[in-house]
């Protein structure tokens, strides 16, 4: 990986820890979503929707690497922790912010035949 403070990037670390290889084109992708209240809802009187934010702009990180098995393998245990401290870069600068591995998969079978392997992981805020 290039030096760190020249790392443009967009996952710079996992628990201080460089992943070596860059997502593939188009597997990166943050979401930020709004966490509501069981309160929330739309009122019975006026069809109105009355919401109850508990919490805003959680961010939820899709990832998506392809490489050697032993490439693979490395990413896999990188992602592997009950808690992430992940360094990423949004609007342009890098944000520390701690994370669980939802969702993983891997594809071994579509490009066998290469010898590579793919794997994706979703993050979710804490």
């Amino acid at each position: 990986m290039a030096d760190t403070d020249t790392y443009k990037g967009p996952i710079k670390s996992v628990n201080n820890t460089a992943p070596g290889i860059e997502p593939v084109q188009k597997g990166y992708k943050i979401t930020k979503s709004d966490l509501y209240s069981d309160n929330t809802g739309r009122s019975s009187e006026t069809g109105q929707m009355l919401r109850y934010i508990i919490r805003s702009g959680v961010v939820s990180i899709e990832l998506q690497y392809e490489g050697t098995e032993a490439e693979i393998s490395s990413i896999e245990a990188l992602y592997s922790s009950n808690t992430l401290s992940v360094q990423f870069r949004d609007n342009g600068e890098y944000v520390t912010k701690s994370f669980y591995p939802s969702d993983r998969a891997k594809d071994v079978e579509s490009l066998k035949n290469q010898g590579r392997v793919r794997f994706a992981v979703s993050l979710v805020e804490i």
